[in-house]
């Protein structure tokens, strides 16, 4: 992708779990994927990272951060800690930027440094060229493997239909996925709580809210279907 003239340079750096990964230049006029897709610029090889989780676009600014169907954390002197929804696409400013990946079944941190000569020195991180990639496989999540019951599924479903239907979460979970179900709001938060459980005992990272948890499930793994839901909700 062609831009104007870039004004700065700019390097990305990878920690996965507690292993520094590596650094890298950011290409200034072509754009450079992250993942677990073979051919990514920045590959992470591990089962459990998303084929494509993000993508940096550059423009005369410096780049462009475009997510997968991982939520991220970006934080830096212009952002404080901001969940920004899967796809989104976020301009990164000049200093440093981190991104993190609540969701996700391990840590993985990306940072960003964006200013003059950042990324003098390191190799610059490019894409394979599409005839040159490996097959691809599927993403496998251990927080996915959970054994959810019936009932459980129902519960997730009917709690997080918000985000099969891309609209707002109600003001209370528990309160408006009770009234759906016809149960009580305290037997909801009990459901919650011992999937949450479940699904954590699968991975190296806690699930810390209903948020979070609703995210991974719909969102990411996409272990709660539409097929979840009660016949008057789908």
């Amino acid at each position: 992708m062609q831009s104007a003239e870039p004004l700065y340079d700019g390097r990305v750096g990878l920690k996965v779990a507690d292993t520094v990964r590596g650094a890298w230049a950011l290409p200034s006029y072509e754009r450079v994927s992250v993942g677990r897709l073979p051919g990514a610029g920045i590959h992470i090889p591990d089962s459990w990272v998303p084929s494509r989780l993000c993508r940096f676009l550059p423009y005369e600014q410096g780049w462009l951060v475009q997510l997968g169907r991982a939520r991220a954390t970006v934080r830096s002197k212009y952002l404080d800690d901001v969940t920004f929804r899967s796809r989104t696409i976020v301009a990164l400013q000049p200093g440093q930027s981190l991104i993190a990946f609540p969701e996700l079944d391990d840590y993985v941190r990306i940072a960003v440094v964006i200013g003059a000569g950042q990324g003098e020195g390191l190799p610059l991180a490019s894409d394979a060229a599409e005839g040159s990639r490996a097959p691809e496989f599927r993403t496998a999540y251990p927080g996915a493997s959970a054994s959810l019951t019936p009932t459980q599924r129902r519960v997730m479903a009917v709690t997080f239909h918000h985000l099969m239907t891309e609209q707002p979460p109600p003001s209370n979970l528990a309160a408006a996925a009770a009234a759906k179900l016809g149960t009580t709001e305290a037997n909801v938060k009990v459901t919650l709580g011992a999937v949450r459980k479940k699904v954590n005992d699968e991975r190296w990272m806690n699930l810390e809210k209903n948020d979070q948890l609703g995210h991974y499930l719909v969102r990411l793994t996409r272990t709660i279907t539409w097929d979840d839901l009660p016949s008057e909700l789908q």
